[in-house]
């Protein structure tokens, strides 16, 4: 299998409704697609697009997807991430209703093989300090581009993103070290953050592909 994160701009006078009907119509052109998921972006998403939409395939993404997406009235730039998942876990693999957050991210090329080991891991741990994420998912990008890796989560609103997340003593006392450039161990050199709603958890169903 393989897996995909696309952060879509929308063109002006776009409506994002008739946009999304005819996604799914354009999608259903691509050859061992599983499922996807799409969402527009929320007020407080940075540095990230309009909308997110992530992509499951059978075997790997089909040459034509580029074409489809060109195909799509309505699209204004697209940034394509392929990537394979290193870890995660699953708290409540039937949610519906919540919020889907990717954080894309760039490892800085000055950054050791042993400090991006740890941030893997902080990234990873964050779950057992904070339980408003319900689902989680760290990958590490495996197409050229300016993003190194996919830091996904659920949640079951979106106060439990913007609260209890980004305020945990666990995330800006000891994640964030690896994020800000005035530390020793700064890692991280660039972030796009989105959100945006799910209708049912994309985690739990990928999950539950035994090829997965």
């Amino acid at each position: 299998m393989s897996s995909e994160s696309l952060q879509l701009n929308l063109s002006g006078g776009v409506d994002p409704v008739e946009f999304e009907n005819r996604l799914r119509e354009h999608l259903q052109a691509l050859s061992g697609l599983l499922y996807f998921g799409f969402g527009r972006n929320l007020p407080g998403s940075w540095g990230a697009a309009d909308c997110t939409l992530d992509l499951l395939f059978a075997d790997t993404a089909p040459a034509n997807l580029d074409s489809v997406l060109g195909e799509l009235p309505g699209i204004a730039g697209v940034d394509r991430v392929a990537y394979r998942r290193i870890g995660g876990g699953l708290r409540e693999p039937g949610l519906t209703g919540g919020i889907w957050r990717t954080l894309l991210l760039r490892v800085r090329p000055q950054a050791t093989a042993e400090q991006r080991a740890a941030l893997e891991r902080d990234l990873l741990r964050m779950p057992d300090y904070i339980g408003g994420i319900r689902n989680w998912q760290l990958a590490r990008v495996s197409t050229p581009g300016r993003w190194t890796h996919v830091w996904q989560q659920e949640f079951a609103c979106v106060d439990d993103l913007l609260g209890e997340y980004l305020i945990h003593p666990y995330h800006w006392a000891w994640v964030d070290r690896w994020f800000d450039p005035d530390c020793p161990d700064w890692t991280v050199d660039a972030i796009a953050h989105a959100f945006c709603p799910l209708q049912s958890s994309l985690l739990g169903r990928a999950a539950s592909n035994p090829d997965n």
